[in-house]
């Protein structure tokens, strides 16, 4: 008798079409189970800090009278420092990515322990070894003194400490540090004249006494661009007018190739008038008016 064998395959689905499906399921699973244990790994090696090879920052202090500086050097940006006297809450000073930080912080009276740290602007902090700071009461704190005025056209800084000035220092932008001893008839003050730069500068001025105590003043002094003239016609003359923002100091004209100096100018004179006759036939005048040094030149011709 004939049997008839019905399989699987005949039915739909048989053993040799299983086994692709089953091989692709299990890579899948295979892939998404590495990926699961590499950030898991990953969160791991965030979480326990083990990034140990970034460029921490150095961190210089110096005690100076009743005050501390704070110095910060960094490859990377740095975004915080945090410091703490003792237990006291935290001061955070905000650095804003910048790789170069100076400030002072005051020292409070008596014994102290200065708690510092930075972080970085990628997140990597770095805590720094306490530091023992005394500060008596009978300590030197006070700061020098600067103050500073315009005398004719020019600045007269002064700096003045109650005890003994260590040194007086000043700077233009764009200019070199240029710092000044007290004198031994007093060694209290010292005192400068300043040429003002033509523009606008940035002028830093530090005194420091003998107990490290500094008192620092940043201004932006704006310098003259010398004296303004007009000219215009009135009676056959050219009719000039010269303004200063402190004082004319001296006005010379060329009138044609005829070369003249402006006399009779008041001491201190912020505004001057003066006349210059018209010739016959084309008439050139160049004016030359001069404020402490800084000189503004006018042309115009006319003819008569």
């Amino acid at each position: 008798m004939n049997q008839i064998l019905v399989t699987n395959d005949e039915k739909g689905l048989g053993n040799s079409s299983l086994k692709p499906i089953v091989r692709f399921f299990a890579v899948v699973a295979i892939v998404f189970a590495l990926v699961l244990i590499g950030e898991g790994a990953f969160n791991l090696y965030r979480s326990l800090g083990t990034n140990k090879d970034y460029a921490k920052p150095e961190l210089k202090l110096e005690k100076n009278g009743s005050s501390m500086n704070v110095k910060v050097d960094g490859e990377i940006g740095i975004n915080q420092v945090i410091y703490a006297w003792g237990s006291g809450d935290e001061t955070v000073v905000n650095a804003n990515g910048r790789k170069n930080l100076n400030f002072d912080i005051e020292i409070p009276q008596g014994d102290n322990t200065l708690k510092t740290k930075i972080v970085d602007v990628e997140g990597n902090k770095t805590k720094f070894e306490d530091v023992s700071v005394t500060f008596s009461e009978n300590e030197d704190s006070k700061k020098p003194v600067i103050s500073i005025e315009k005398v004719d056209g020019k600045l007269s800084v002064t700096a003045l400490d109650e005890t003994e000035l260590d040194y007086f220092s000043y700077k233009w932008e764009d200019a070199d540090e240029v710092k000044v001893t007290p004198s031994e008839e007093d060694k209290k003050m010292v005192k400068q004249i300043l040429e003002v730069q033509k523009g606008t500068k940035q002028l830093t001025l530090v005194a420091v006494d003998k107990a490290g105590n500094k008192q620092t003043m940043n201004r932006k002094v704006i310098g003259s661009n010398g004296p303004t003239i007009k000219a215009s016609i009135a009676d056959n003359s050219f009719v000039v007018k010269v303004t200063a923002e402190s004082a004319i100091t001296e006005i010379q004209y060329t009138l044609n190739e005829e070369t003249s100096k402006v006399e009779n100018i008041p001491a201190g004179a912020k505004e001057f008038e003066f006349k210059v006759p018209l010739k016959e036939g084309a008439n050139y005048l160049k004016i030359n008016a001069y404020e402490n040094g800084i000189m503004s030149e006018y042309k115009c011709k006319k003819t008569k």
